[in-house]
């Protein structure tokens, strides 16, 4: 629990940057886009994201897993070159599936001006990618977390600038991204490479890295199909303006939850992968409890809350075309997401210790499947709010189906004392923050709400010690109290 706790804070910066972003660029390019436009970009992400994770993210995923491996033999030079070159040939994919997209659009040309933006994304984010998965494995914490700061925060920043002053429209984004992910690219490509010098490719090591790496794109691409592939159904459907109202309810509510549940995988998983390496199965599962706790700790409560300030949040975020319909989404959405980082940040790991990943993208089909099942039955009967029930439902038996069929590989434990314990917390939650009567001033209302609903949490949580909250809170005093007495000293 300490390297745990230790690896939280160490991550904690890196998180607080990326929820800025995904706050700021739902308040502020749902304002500069407007809802068309900004239904465009969101399609445009979730191509490229199916494009990305379908073709190159095996290799990503490789480079992480195996990186442990490669630097106990020694044989991390090799094992850079090897995925290096892997991600070089893995370019000539992904660029025909770009190439494919690009004659089906030929009708739609206000989407195909975004698509040419990829090209140069997608490769140099793969290149980056792979040195972080390096950083992350390693436990390098800082490393990762300047990169991933830099590229998030000016890729933000540039594309706000593109839209407010250059009209990109919905190309800004992706624009901004593009340039902040070609110098992260340039900078941790030179890592890579200095890394590798002296390195041979492994032909026996990149037929390991495929059979590992595939299976896991193939069942992150069907996850992807499980949260994406409704916003196609609805552009079909309804409208682009409509996939707009859902993107921007999707990206207050399921993104805030999924990086808290990211937060607890960067923090926990590393330590679980070192431990089923060194001493086996039942090490990891022991350390797999101490990152279920901080899950269970930070990411119910974020999801109830954000599902209980509803209202003022949408008021807040998101711009006036896409407010009315997005606030009704969000409630749903935040415990998809729930379900979402409980699926691909902790329940996913037993078949990737074991790997088991063919087996994981297999049982996927039957979710995916299904949300597109539910999606063409739902949305004609019930509109846009058709596809958010879709969503909650499958991404709920998903994580049924991965928890149970995992632990025939290993049993990754739900501590379920703490859960209830959570759950109590979180009703005394709901309780005082329904006590606070409606104002008409969305942002007075929303930190009303959030205070006191953190403070009757947090409260809560403590006087219960669910997860062991008292030792953490008593152990982080300790801690600032002694940094202090060192400061004063001084």
């Amino acid at each position: 629990m300490p390297n745990l706790i230790r690896h939280l804070f160490g991550y904690l910066p890196v998180n607080l940057v990326a929820a800025l972003v995904a706050f700021g660029g739902v308040f502020v390019f749902t304002r500069l886009l407007g809802a068309d436009e900004y239904g465009r970009y969101a399609l445009a992400l979730s191509t490229m994201h199916l494009m990305h994770t379908f073709t190159l993210t095996w290799v990503e995923a490789a480079g992480y897993r195996f990186n442990a491996e490669a630097e106990a033999k020694g044989g991390l030079p090799h094992h850079y070159r090897t995925a290096l070159t892997l991600s070089m040939v893995s370019f000539l994919p992904a660029f025909l599936v770009l190439g494919i997209v690009w004659f089906m659009v030929s009708n739609a040309p206000e989407f195909r001006s975004v698509l040419p933006w990829l090209l140069i994304l997608m490769p140099v984010s793969t290149i980056a990618n792979l040195a972080q998965q390096s950083h992350k494995a390693a436990q390098r914490i800082k490393r990762y977390s300047a990169v991933e700061m830099g590229r998030v925060l000016g890729g933000f920043t540039i594309g706000v600038g593109l839209a407010a002053f250059a009209g990109f429209g919905a190309a800004a984004p992706l624009a901004g991204m593009t340039v902040a992910f070609s110098i992260a690219g340039l900078t941790e490509g030179y890592w890579l490479w200095k890394g590798s010098r002296g390195g041979q490719v492994s032909k026996s090591d990149a037929r390991r890295y495929f059979a590992y790496g595939f299976p896991i794109s193939a069942a992150l691409v069907l996850d992807l199909i499980l949260s994406a592939s409704d916003r196609f159904l609805i552009a079909l459907f309804i409208d682009e303006a409509a996939v707009g109202a859902y993107a921007a309810g999707y990206g207050v509510a399921d993104k805030t939850v999924l990086m808290l549940c990211a937060w607890a995988a960067m923090a926990g998983s590393p330590l679980i992968m070192a431990a089923f390496e060194k001493d086996g199965k039942e090490a990891a599962e022991k350390a797999a409890r101490s990152m279920a706790q901080s899950m269970i700790l930070i990411a119910i409560p974020a999801a109830a809350g954000i599902a209980l300030t509803a209202g003022p949040l949408a008021g807040v975020m998101i711009g006036e075309d896409l407010r009315a319909q997005a606030r009704h989404i969000i409630p749903w959405i935040a415990f998809a997401g729930l379900f979402n980082g409980m699926l691909i940040h902790y329940f996913s790991e037993a078949f990737q210790l074991a790997h088991k990943t063919a087996e994981r993208a297999l049982i996927m089909l039957i979710p995916a499947g299904l949300n597109i099942v539910l999606n063409i039955i739902l949305l004609p009967r019930l509109g846009l709010m058709g596809a958010v029930y879709a969503t909650v439902g499958c991404y709920f038996a998903a994580v049924v189906l991965l928890a149970l069929l995992g632990r025939r590989h290993v049993a990754l434990p739900v501590p379920l004392a703490d859960l209830g314990k959570v759950l109590i917390a979180c009703a005394a939650m709901a309780g005082v923050v329904n006590l606070i009567p409606d104002l008409s001033i969305d942002l007075i209302e929303l930190v009303l709400e959030a205070g006191f609903g953190v403070v009757a949490y947090a409260l809560c949580v403590a006087s219960l010690d669910a997860a062991g909250a008292r030792g953490m809170a008593l152990k982080l005093i300790d801690k600032v109290r002694s940094r202090l007495k060192g400061g004063q000293a001084a």
